[in-house]
C-alpha cells in the first residue's frame, strides 16, 4: 500500500485537533474575501492587531496596525501578491503599532486564491497566519548590542583602566595604591561579567548603579548621590541599567561633572505604580560647559536605542549649559521585581 502524500497527512487530524495545533503553537488566523474587501481574524491574531475577533472588517483596518515605517515595503510585497503572474504565497516580518503604543514584532505567511476563469484572473480569497516574534527580535537585539559593547568595552579599557588609575593615585598613598587599584579592577571585572551574562536573581538597584560606580571611586565617593525608594530589579532590567550606568559616569568622569573637582550628580529615582511607570534621572552639576554630541557613538547607542528596545522605555537628554541630565521612564513591570519605599 503506498504511503500517503504530506499533503494527505493532514487529513488525518480534525478541524478541533487543527484548531487546538495552532494554539499550542501561538499561531493566529486570518481570511481575507478580496471581491467584498473585508478580512476576518481569529481570537489571537485579534488580539496581536488589537482588532475585535470573529467578524467580517475592512482590510484597511489591519493595514493601519502596521507600523508607518514597514507599511511602504509591505504594501509593495501585498501588491506583488495579489499579481496573479507572481508568487502567489507572500512571507513577511514586520512591526504592528497598536492605538495604545504597543509595538509588536510579527511573522505572516499569506496565500492567495485567484479566480483564472476568463481572461483576467483576479483574487477572490486568502488565508494567512501570524506568529508574534518580539521576544525573539528583542533578544536578537540585545545579543546585537551586547557583542558591540564589548568591541567598545575592549577598546575604552585602556582609557578606563589610566583613568582610575590616576584617580587612586591622587587619593592614596604609595603603599596602598597597589592594592587599591587591584581592587578597583576585580569591581571593574564584575561590572563587566554582570552586564555580559546576567543572572538568575534579582538586584537591588541601589547596588547595580554602586557597583558602576566603584571603579571610580576617588572621583564618585562623595560627590555622587542616590536617592529613592528600594527597588528589587529583574535581571535583563538589572544589565540594561547597569550598561547605562556605566555609560554615564564613564563620561561623566571623563569629560563632565567628575572631571572637575567641584562637580557633582544627583541620581533620582521615582517610582509611580497606579501610572506604572519607573523613572531615573541622571542630572550633572558644577562640571565643564556641556555640549551635545556631534556625532552618535555607541556609548549614546547604549542610552537610547538598547534602553528603548529592550524595556520598552522612553530617554531623553538634555545637555543644559549647566550639566547633562539624563532621564529615562520605563513601565514599571518591565524593571522591578518588587518595590518597596
Amino acid at each position: 500500500m503506498p504511503k500517503p502524500t504530506p499533503d494527505l497527512c493532514y487529513s488525518a487530524f480534525s478541524p478541533e485537533e487543527m484548531e487546538v495545533g495552532l494554539q499550542v503553537a501561538r499561531v493566529g488566523m486570518g481570511t481575507v474575501d478580496y471581491v467584498g474587501d473585508t478580512l476576518r481574524l481569529d481570537d489571537l491574531t485579534a488580539h496581536l492587531f488589537d482588532l475585535p475577533a470573529g467578524e467580517d472588517l475592512p482590510r484597511d483596518a489591519l493595514h493601519a496596525r502596521i507600523h508607518p515605517d514597514d507599511w511602504p515595503q509591505i504594501e509593495a510585497e501585498v501588491d506583488t501578491l495579489l499579481d496573479p503572474d507572481k508568487d502567489d504565497v507572500l512571507d513577511m516580518t514586520h512591526r504592528i503599532l497598536t492605538p495604545s503604543g504597543t509595538i509588536r514584532w510579527v511573522n505572516a505567511r499569506k496565500k492567495v486564491r485567484f479566480n483564472r476563469s476568463g481572461d483576467a484572473p483576479r483574487p477572490i480569497s486568502g488565508i494567512f497566519a501570524v506568529v508574534d516574534i518580539t521576544a525573539r527580535v528583542e533578544a536578537e537585539h540585545r545579543e546585537k548590542i551586547l557583542i558591540g559593547e564589548l568591541g567598545h568595552r575592549a577598546k575604552n579599557l585602556y582609557s578606563v583602566i589610566l583613568s582610575v588609575a590616576r584617580q587612586l593615585q591622587r587619593y592614596s598613598s604609595e603603599e596602598a595604591f597597589s592594592d587599591r587599584l587591584i581592587r578597583r579592577l576585580e569591581a571593574l571585572a564584575r561590572n563587566q561579567n554582570a552586564i555580559i551574562k546576567g543572572g538568575d536573581r534579582h538586584f537591588a538597584l541601589t547596588e547595580i548603579i554602586r557597583q558602576q560606580l566603584l571603579p571610580f571611586e576617588g572621583a564618585t565617593k562623595t560627590r555622587v548621590g542616590i536617592h529613592g525608594p528600594s527597588v528589587s530589579v529583574a535581571p535583563d532590567a538589572a544589565q540594561i541599567i547597569a550598561m547605562i550606568t556605566h555609560e554615564l559616569v564613564t563620561n561623566a568622569v571623563k569629560h563632565g561633572a567628575l572631571s572637575v573637582p567641584d562637580g557633582a550628580v544627583a541620581i533620582t529615582v521615582t517610582l509611580d505604580a497606579a501610572a506604572d511607570r519607573f523613572v531615573f534621572r541622571w542630572h550633572e552639576r558644577g562640571g565643564p560647559a556641556v555640549h551635545p554630541p556631534s556625532s552618535q557613538g555607541f556609548g549614546t547607542k547604549v542610552l537610547t536605542s538598547l534602553a528603548e528596545v529592550s524595556l520598552q522605555c522612553e530617554v531623553r537628554a538634555d545637555y543644559a549649559p549647566d550639566g547633562l541630565v539624563y532621564d529615562l521612564s520605563a513601565p514599571l513591570s518591565r524593571i522591578c521585581a518588587a518595590a518597596t519605599t
